[in-house]
């Protein structure tokens, strides 16, 4: 898969944990549980188009995913333990509920979930960061390394191991059925938004969630162009090479078989971007990227 798909992938699996975790929210709303039930279909349906590994499973690989989900659990008690003072000291019910977790807490949750209980953990020790470093022996590289580690746990358990074939029927058939996930998403975000972002029912802590779920940029660690090459009559061009200039060095990629490509890992700034391709007129475009996010555009080029 392509990163912003992976990063789509990774967010659906938030969002599936997300409705596991409030699914007592939703008993009775009969609309937005047909939206759940749509998101989970097309999501299941999306999975069953994805390739597997055709490796077999080998202790160490499982190993190390177990021991890393054991370093996340670790690092978020020692943290939390640590946050839970300033909670008593400030009074904070609120905060006090969020920092008591337990390693039995984490048992019996399937590891989706156990990532999404630990993103939450360290929302709020990053919303906190201030007066945790200040005053309860929490330092910024910890919280820095949680995150990491969260990511890492994350990747373990969300993309398929294999890269999507060459088979443009394939391929099509993938893409559509990310959209079809993104459309019931969007659904699913009205149901959502609709019910628990104002009013009676509104619920604060629900709502951040959901938006926590779907970001993107959360699965995204570094700056991103996705870039799709086309000529003017519609027709994707296969090889076509970006290039981004940046303090003197050059970072490139080709496009796919669906004139796609992707430069990822480099500092956020204004770059000159360069498309050209075999037979066609090059193009330079000046395009700001900012901090992990995925800049996505278009560009057709006219033949020479």
């Amino acid at each position: 898969m392509t990163s912003t798909q992976t990063s789509k992938f990774n967010a659906y699996n938030r969002i599936a944990a997300f409705l596991i975790a409030f699914a007592a929210s939703f008993t009775g709303l009969i609309r937005l549980l047909k939206s759940v039930s749509d998101f989970i279909t097309a999501f299941n349906d999306l999975k069953t188009l994805l390739p597997v590994s055709s490796a077999s499973p080998s202790m160490p690989v499982t190993m190390t995913k177990n021991e890393l989900f054991t370093s996340v659990i670790d690092q978020v008690l020692s943290l939390a333990n640590r946050a839970y003072l300033f909670a008593s000291d400030t009074a904070s019910n609120i905060l006090m509920e969020t920092f008591h977790v337990e390693k039995s807490t984490f048992q019996l949750l399937a590891e989706p979930e156990k990532i999404l209980l630990a993103q939450n953990v360290l929302i709020v020790l990053n919303a906190n960061s201030v007066a945790l470093i200040a005053g309860y022996d929490i330092t910024e590289p910890e919280l820095l390394a949680l995150g990491n580690k969260i990511k890492l746990a994350q990747a373990a358990i969300a993309s398929p191991s294999a890269t999507i074939s060459s088979n443009k029927a394939a391929n099509d058939a993938i893409v559509a059925a990310f959209l079809k996930v993104d459309e019931k998403i969007l659904l699913l975000g009205k149901s959502i938004y609709g019910k628990f972002i104002s009013g009676p029912s509104a619920n604060a802590t629900l709502i951040n969630n959901f938006n926590y779920a779907k970001d993107l940029s959360e699965t995204v660690s570094h700056t991103t162009l996705a870039a799709n090459v086309k000529n003017i009559d519609g027709i994707v061009i296969e090889g076509a090479l970006i290039s981004i200039l940046i303090d003197a060095l050059t970072k490139e990629a080709k496009t796919d078989i669906s004139g796609d490509a992707e430069i990822m890992e480099f500092h956020p700034g204004t770059y000159h971007v360069t498309f050209s391709a075999i037979g066609y007129i090059s193009q330079t475009k000046t395009i700001k990227f900012l901090l992990g996010k995925t800049t996505s555009i278009s560009i057709i080029l006219l033949k020479a």
